[in-house]
């Protein structure tokens, strides 16, 4: 009897519970979401800007607060100190219940996706590997005109591997240090080196991020990895101003063959660094709407740097210290055999004005005669 009264009265209890109306979830009792930073990156409605929407999130308690902590690729960590435990649990409840509304998505954030890490490095593998071959055929017709071909028995009698330590010490010391420019006008040689360096530079800063940082997660301005793109942009930022005033002063800047290819060049290398600049100012900054524009831009101006430089103002780069190379072996082998064979071209790197010159002449005397001239250069 007394276990029949027991039953019937928890029946009775559990009767009155599932009667009672459902109780809602209390809504947040503040607004925390829209007084920190994460509005700058995840828009005002929580639905995606730089970063992508939150809004009705289906993370976790854990999931989110290890998030939130310890930051998720470009995405920084928020301490206690910034956002206590208390008020990101009410973050946390306050995301879930904003609505979502896909037609607040942002267009930056939806072009912004598809920049993914596997989608950039195919899109500069395929520029990479476009101006490698036409850097490469640069580099045939610059080797056709050195002679090199001619050299070849010669380099076997020099030996190649005295051939090879002349060439290599050749790119390194006239290529990379510049010293010619250096013995003749050391000023020079410093704005050279801002873009020469500082270029070189920015390409470490790269590849030490690609290693360090793959998930490009920001860091502080006292980063060595902040600093040393930091400081080469503004080396190369300088040097590319020098060059605009030569522009405007230097008379004689303009070589009569390649001025539109090395102002498209100036142009390229100043909107590359400016748009870098840009684009972390603006992520420093919490703009959020404007970081995405500005960094297709940014890689926009360097996928066209890259693609164009075999065929502007870049490809001396890579074809003077080839040339100087070029110069440094065949004056070593002429040392060694006091007969080259062929008579040198004067002054270096002029081969077109010589080519003029010849062609000029040659209407001068035949006006009926061909046009075709090849002057066979090294420098």
């Amino acid at each position: 009897m007394k276990l029949a009264l027991a039953v019937l009265s928890v029946a009775a209890l559990a009767g009155t519970l599932l009667a009672q109306p459902k109780v809602a979830t209390p809504a947040p009792s503040k607004d925390v979401f829209s007084t920190t930073a994460c509005v700058g990156c995840h828009g005002v409605s929580a639905m995606g800007g730089l970063g992508p929407p939150i809004a009705k999130t289906k993370l976790t308690d854990e999931q989110f607060m290890t998030i939130l902590r310890k930051g998720r690729g470009m995405m920084p960590g928020t301490k206690p100190d910034m956002l206590s435990d208390q008020d990101a649990a009410i973050l946390h409840a306050q995301l879930r219940e904003m609505p979502w509304d896909p037609t607040q998505i942002p267009l930056a954030f939806k072009v912004g996706s598809l920049l993914t890490t596997r989608n950039v490095a195919l899109f500069f593998l395929f520029v990479s590997l476009f101006a490698l071959v036409f850097a490469v055929r640069v580099l045939a017709y610059w080797a056709g005109n050195a002679g090199l071909r001619r050299l070849g028995p010669k380099i076997a009698r020099f030996g190649r591997g005295r051939a090879a330590w002349v060439f290599v010490r050749s790119l390194v010391v006239d290529g990379l240090l510049v010293a010619s420019v250096w013995r003749k006008d050391r000023v020079r040689w410093l704005w050279h080196g801002l873009i020469l360096y500082g270029f070189l530079g920015l390409m470490l800063a790269d590849v030490l991020m690609q290693i360090f940082n793959p998930t490009r997660a920001d860091v502080a301005l006292t980063h060595p990895l902040k600093l040393l793109p930091l400081l080469s942009g503004a080396a190369v930022f300088t040097g590319v101003l020098y060059v605009y005033v030569r522009y405007r002063t230097d008379r004689f800047i303009d070589n009569g063959v390649t001025l539109g290819r090395d102002f498209l060049f100036v142009n390229l290398l100043f909107h590359t660094v400016l748009s870098g600049f840009l684009t972390m100012w603006l992520n420093q900054g919490g703009a959020a709407g404007w970081i995405m524009p500005i960094y297709i831009y940014h890689l926009t101006s360097v996928g066209l740097l890259i693609a164009t430089s075999p065929f502007t103002r870049f490809n001396h780069a890579f074809v003077a210290p080839f040339l100087a190379a070029c110069t440094a072996l065949t004056e070593a082998i002429v040392q060694d055999e006091k007969d080259l064979g062929f008579l040198r071209e004067p002054s270096p790197g002029r081969d077109h004005k010589s080519q003029r010159i010849a062609e000029g002449l040659l209407r001068t005397i035949d006006r009926d005669s061909p046009d075709a001239i090849r002057i066979r250069y090294y420098p």
